[in-house]
């Protein structure tokens, strides 16, 4: 009895001083989105549009699904894009659903989780569309009402994809080489054959009786290793540059070349002779990849090259280099 009368006393408490808001109690936080003329798809940084409960008196007739960030396949790779949805059926479970009351923000704590909710429209007979938000808890999660059935009990009737940017060509995987160059730098170096050192003995750590292997870069091959090499050759596009996906300094791909025996055992001793880069803040808009290969079988790591902007070299242990003049001749097509 003590126990019971303890809680009623407790959540009469909470009731009365506000504190710590409990689910499903105050008043949905959501307001009546506001008509207007086209879907903005996605718009999710669009701060003019008030999106919320469906006006009373919206007479819906379809619901409008976006997607912004799905993908689509064709014979030149794998698309990053947005998908429009056009549901049509009964909206009435749907629209019962997005009718039930999001709960007010709690005070905490709450999960450190993070929550795809999907981008939904409904369309009324007059044409105008509204952006919902769906039922939500105390702590923006979103809530169990039964949204996602009623969602999969509709017919998708029309489906638009509006692609942007190329993040896998097939022509650049056909060709061992990746989709986009970035030029990535982990340091200076004023001697371009000294790797990151490894630990010493007394500073590695054990775990039971296994020793730690220790971590060293890797460097340069020795030219008299290298049996030849391949180039994938790079360009910035209006794709890359403008996406949101990809850094500014991303270069697509547009080619392929390979080097014989001689020219690239060429490449690497003219790679050798680089030395520290200077600061620089220009952009390339050109840049090659070359995968060297060994008399072994083996590859060796990839290094990459700038040919305008800055014209540096990241050597194989990620270091920036400034790119010999010889070098550049040699990797510059005619």
């Amino acid at each position: 009895m003590r126990k019971t009368t303890a809680i009623a006393m407790l959540v009469t408490a909470l009731a009365l001083t506000g504190c710590g808001a409990l689910p499903g109690i105050g008043p949905d936080p959501r307001v009546p989105a506001e008509p207007i003329a086209a879907v903005s798809c996605p718009a999710v940084y669009d701060d003019d549009i008030v999106s919320g409960l469906v006006p009373d008196g919206f007479e819906a007739v379809a619901v409008l699904r976006c997607d912004p960030y799905a993908s689509r396949d064709d014979e030149d790779g794998t698309w990053s894009g947005v998908t429009l949805e056009r549901l049509e059926g009964d909206l009435e479970p749907v629209l019962s659903a997005l009718a039930v009351p999001s709960d007010p923000l709690s005070p905490g704590p709450c999960p450190a989780i993070g929550y795809l909710i999907p981008e939904l429209w409904i369309e009324g007979t007059d044409g105008t569309v509204v952006r919902v938000d769906i039922p939500t808890d105390g702590c923006a999660a979103p809530k169990s009402v039964g949204l996602d059935a009623a969602l999969d009990a509709l017919t998708t009737v029309e489906e638009t994809f509006q692609g942007g940017g190329l993040i896998e060509s097939t022509a650049a995987r056909n060709a061992g080489c990746d989709t986009l160059a970035t030029f990535l730098v982990l340091a200076g170096a004023d001697d371009i054959d000294a790797g990151i050192p490894a630990r010493p003995d007394s500073e590695q750590q054990t775990l039971g009786d296994d020793m730690l292997i220790p971590f060293e870069m890797p460097g340069w091959p020795e030219t008299s290793a290298v049996s030849g090499a391949r180039i994938c050759d790079y360009r910035s596009t209006a794709d890359t540059s403008s996406s949101v996906m990809f850094p500014d300094d991303a270069a697509a791909f547009v080619g392929v070349r390979e080097l014989g025996i001689d020219d690239a055992r060429a490449l690497v001793a003219a790679a050798r002779t680089a030395t520290a880069a200077a600061s620089c803040g220009e952009t390339a808009t050109r840049l090659v990849t070359v995968h060297l290969q060994l008399t072994s079988g083996e590859s060796a790591r990839a290094f990459t090259v700038e040919l305008d902007g800055c014209r540096r070299v990241v050597a194989p242990d990620l270091r920036g280099l400034a790119a010999p003049p010889a070098l550049l001749a040699a990797l510059t097509p005619a």
